[in-house]
């Protein structure tokens, strides 16, 4: 084997193996980043639910004022006299 031949045999050997520690560095990195991905994806999920929840809540809830015009308007309720008032002990 000539001298010109093995040099060039010895390049490509190095390229391969810097080649092979290149994928396998990507690899790891595309790994890591997979498991962030599914990490903020999962707290998006979580955020998503709460965020729907509030949403709900504060569809749910009215405000003190429009809950006491219910009351007076649709179930005519009202508030009683202070002589009809009984405090139990």
């Amino acid at each position: 084997m000539s001298r010109r031949t093995l040099i060039w045999l010895t390049l490509a050997i190095l390229a391969v193996l810097a080649s092979g520690v290149g994928v396998v560095y990507a690899k790891a990195q595309s790994r890591a980043l997979f498991v962030e991905l599914q990490k903020q994806r999962a707290r998006h999920e979580l955020a998503s639910m709460e965020w729907g929840r509030l949403q709900l809540e504060l569809a749910s809830t009215g405000s003190l004022e429009d809950v006491m015009r219910a009351a007076g308007g649709r179930l005519r309720m009202h508030a009683p006299n202070p002589e009809d008032v009984v405090v139990v002990d």
